[in-house]
């Protein structure tokens, strides 16, 4: 009797321990709540979600169940959302409900190239932003997640993006280019935070760079980044009618150096432009300038 016990339990103990294995890897396929995540998903105005198969896993870090399906078919007004996978974490007491609870949902999307990004551009707003997408930016690769938290209603509390953006190119101005961009980005509903920014502007490097951007009523805009130049007579050429009306910049025959930069650029409701202020800082390492006329100065000259 005592050993079919011990046996008994050393079967209990491995078939969980084999369940535990199975739901952390492959799961267990299931077509019971195909219809639930399409509903619940399908809530947002203007999404049609279909699902194919749906399988039931563990994650071992979290320690939560949830319901992972692969390569959905996702519509958002007319327009098809290339998505890699959709994970719908479940509280586990409410499986035996009719309506189990989903506490969050978490989307992984394709790698997404820049004719993608101006095919999702018609639903950015504001319109500036869709134009900044369409006629600016000319090419680039987004990887991302979206995990969206529900309320015990089902009805969406709070959201978080993140991801990472790479070879970017963006025409700032007329033959001017911000080349070989990368960042990664972090977003919820009431800001957005880009970090670790590197890119080139002709012979200026942006270096370690961050942007937080406020959402929060109006839209505020707060950046620091390093900058190394090493600049000559040609870039400053190129980018004179930029240069507003001082004549000085085209005698400046080199400018080399490294930088420390930070702006604020806070806008109202309409984004126009409230407020700004810019500073910069850092080491000249050389330079060379034709003045314009002579300068009779003992003092500066000593």
């Amino acid at each position: 009797m005592k050993k079919i016990i011990v046996n008994l339990i050393l079967f209990v103990i491995f078939s969980l321990i084999l369940s535990l294995i199975i739901l952390s890897t492959i799961g267990i396929e299931t077509n019971k709540f195909n219809k639930f995540i399409s509903k619940k998903i399908s809530q947002s105005k203007n999404i049609n979600l279909e699902l194919s198969t749906i399988k039931f896993k563990l994650d071992p870090k979290q320690l939560s169940l949830f319901l992972e399906t692969e390569k959905p078919n996702i519509n958002y007004r007319e327009l098809q959302i290339p998505v890699q996978n959709i994970k719908a974490y479940v509280d586990f007491i409410s499986l035996i409900k009719v309506n189990p609870e989903i506490k969050k949902i978490t989307i992984v999307l394709e790698e997404l190239d820049i004719k993608e990004l101006n095919r999702l551009s018609k639903i950015v707003k504001p319109s500036n932003f869709k134009s900044l997408l369409n006629n600016k930016v000319k090419s680039g690769k987004l990887i991302s997640e979206i995990e969206f938290f529900l309320n015990k209603e089902g009805l969406l509390k709070n959201f978080i993006a993140k991801g990472k953006v790479k070879d970017l190119n963006i025409e700032l101005l007329k033959n001017t280019l911000l080349t070989k961009t990368k960042f990664s980005f972090f977003a919820d509903n009431s800001d957005i935070l880009i970090k670790n920014i590197f890119g080139n502007i002709d012979n200026v490097k942006i270096l370690d760079g961050d942007l937080k951007i406020n959402l929060d009523n109006e839209l505020k805009l707060n950046s620091n980044f390093k900058t190394y130049l090493n600049l000559d007579q040609k870039f400053f050429t190129k980018h004179k009618k930029y240069l507003g009306e001082n004549k000085n910049f085209e005698k400046v025959k080199n400018l080399k150096g490294e930088f420390n930069n930070s702006f604020f650029i806070n806008f109202d409701n309409t984004y126009k432009i409230k407020d700004y202020n810019y500073n910069i800082s850092g080491n000249l390492e050389k330079s060379k300038l034709e003045l314009i006329e002579a300068i009779k100065n003992n003092f500066i000259i000593d």
